[in-house]
């Protein structure tokens, strides 16, 4: 996908960039930035697009994504109502791999922070015991100045290059070239489609929302995220159907119906290929869980 190219200002007396009680949909479109990011969610769920990956996001997610890796966050339907920060609120940390300097990362007691930030080219998402402590540390930095300041985001660093708590988001092989001609293309595909994912959508319209024929349409969309178009509409239908089936007492014919599929047998299909549960099955387990 053709993502924006976003500046991140730093103010003068700093090398890098701490934002607390931040919209995460501060920037709520496809783009990119040279810093490498980490984001804390506090409050709110939705959708986070992260190279080819597509994933629910909800309150407690770390994410650290890598210097140029294209992604944004869109809140849910109800949150997006709301355009205030409280919808959505996010602890933001971003960096350039190098502003302490072009050799400090040659350091050999930085190898594994260097490993670290080659990894974040696929985005990192961190859980368990080190979620805790980087998210406390994250914390830390929203107050701390000078050297403190520094030190801090080493230590954070340290604690993410430590750990094994890690799922990686984008596949191994995604490359996005990047290319801002065409980024309002692949945002307008983007809009239409978790706009109206609820309903049938034809390929004619589509195809027309990006000014394309239908079978140029369909090459255009698997070149730029490597999978057809309908693989990402099922996608986002099942990420929808996972928040309904955890969070409301609906049946399973409802959630169907209300994420989009037009059918049980093709949703308990689709969904079981992406989830490798049926409905009933990660409703249930969902419910003992919580």
């Amino acid at each position: 996908m053709k993502p924006f190219l976003i500046k991140v200002d730093v103010a003068p007396e700093q090398s890098f960039k701490v934002r607390d009680n931040v919209n995460p949909l501060y920037y709520n479109q496809w783009h990119y930035h040279d810093e490498l990011e980490l984001t804390f969610i506090k409050q709110g769920t939705g959708i986070r697009f992260v190279g080819d990956s597509i994933e629910n996001f909800q309150a407690g997610d770390l994410i650290l994504i890598g210097s140029n890796l294209p992604h944004f966050w869109r809140s849910d339907e109800a949150a997006s109502k709301d355009e205030t920060e409280s919808s959505c609120q996010a602890l933001v940390v971003q960096f350039k791999a190098g502003f302490w300097g072009n050799t400090f990362l040659e350091l050999p007691e930085l190898g594994a922070v260097k490993e670290l930030f080659a990894k974040a080219g696929r985005g990192i998402r961190i859980t368990g015991t080190a979620r805790r402590q980087v998210s406390n540390l994250m914390a830390d930095l929203t107050n701390a100045t000078g050297l403190d300041r520094l030190l801090l985001l080493l230590q954070t660093l340290k604690t993410i290059a430590a750990t094994e708590e890690v799922a990686y988001l984008s596949s191994a092989g995604f490359n996005s070239s990047l290319n801002e001609a065409e980024t309002k293309r692949m945002s307008a595909i983007y809009s239409y489609t978790l706009a109206h994912f609820s309903r049938k959508i034809n390929l004619d319209e589509v195809a027309s929302v990006a000014s394309l024929t239908p079978n140029a349409f369909c090459r255009y969309f698997k070149t730029h995220t490597r999978k057809t178009y309908t693989q990402f509409l099922q996608e986002i239908r099942v990420g929808h159907a996972c928040k309904l089936l955890m969070q409301n007492n609906l049946s399973i014919g409802q959630v169907c119906l209300d994420s989009g599929f037009q059918n049980v047998s093709n949703f308990n299909r689709c969904f079981k290929s992406i989830t490798q549960l049926t409905p009933l099955e990660y409703q249930k387990l969902h419910r003992k869980s919580g």
